[in-house]
Formats: C-alpha cells, sequence, structure tokens
C-alpha cells in the first residue's frame, strides 16, 4: 500500500511540473517592428528596419522543465544608416567572422559578404554585431545570461 501511495504521489508531482512549463512554439514568426531590437543595441543608433526572431534556449525533446527564467537568443537582420555600421567597425574590436542565423531569416540573409563580428559590451545579455563591410546590412544577436 505504501509502495502505492508513493508511485500515486510521484505520478501526481510529474504531472503537475510538466503542466508548468508550456510546450514552445514550434517556429517562430519573423517580426519587423524594431523597438525590441533598438532596445538591446543602442550602440548602434537608428535602425531603419529589422527582421528577427526571439528563441527560447535550452529546452531539449521531450525534457520535463521546471518553471523559471528562459535564456533567450534575439537574432535580427536589419538595416542602419550606412554611417552607423562604419561607426560600429571603428568603435569595437571586430573580426572576420560569420553569423548563424536561424532557419526563419536564412532566406533573407544576403550571399557573398564578407562579414566582420563585433563584440559589443556585455550587459545582461552577451551582445554580437556582424556588419557587412561597406553596406548598412548588419545581422545582430543578444543572448540572455
Amino acid at each position: 500500500m505504501r509502495t502505492l501511495g508513493k508511485t500515486l504521489g510521484i505520478t501526481a508531482a510529474i504531472v503537475l511540473i510538466a503542466a508548468c512549463s508550456p510546450e514552445p512554439p514550434k517556429k517562430m514568426a519573423v517580426r519587423t517592428d524594431t523597438a525590441p531590437v533598438a532596445e538591446d543595441f543602442p550602440e548602434i543608433g537608428e535602425i531603419v528596419e529589422a527582421s528577427w526572431v526571439e528563441e527560447r534556449l535550452g529546452a531539449s525533446e521531450g525534457r520535463i522543465e521546471a518553471p523559471g527564467p528562459s535564456d533567450l537568443r534575439l537574432s535580427a537582420l536589419v538595416k542602419l544608416r550606412i554611417d552607423a555600421a562604419s561607426k560600429v567597425v571603428s568603435g569595437y574590436k571586430c573580426h572576420a567572422g560569420v553569423p548563424a542565423a536561424p532557419e526563419q531569416l536564412k532566406a533573407l540573409m544576403p550571399s557573398g559578404v564578407a562579414w566582420l563580428s563585433c563584440e559589443l559590451p556585455t550587459t545582461t545579455k552577451s551582445r554580437t554585431v556582424f556588419v557587412a563591410a561597406g553596406s548598412e546590412r548588419a545581422f545582430l544577436t543578444s543572448t540572455t545570461m
């Protein structure tokens, strides 16, 4: 009888934990409002246009997750003012690098571009700007820490 009680208690706990963590959407929609992106990247100046997604990190298939804060990654392909991209390159340490765009943004990425990866100072997020040299295009990523 005690074993049955323990089994029922454990089963109830698993069901409650699973109910607390809703399933994340399978595919995030591409958003175009610039304000959330500009909030994460105030140093780069005005964002003329943006296409971005925010992904929830760390949830593996079939894993039951306890409630709590989630790690999020914002990925954005943006158009800046032409002088903003050169300001980023001259103001931060940059090196050659290629952005890892999420599936939803891959079709929007320009081809044949030489990207420069520039690390911005860390806030509550790790932030990287990839600029296409001589262009107003940039790819931005920020990840909560």
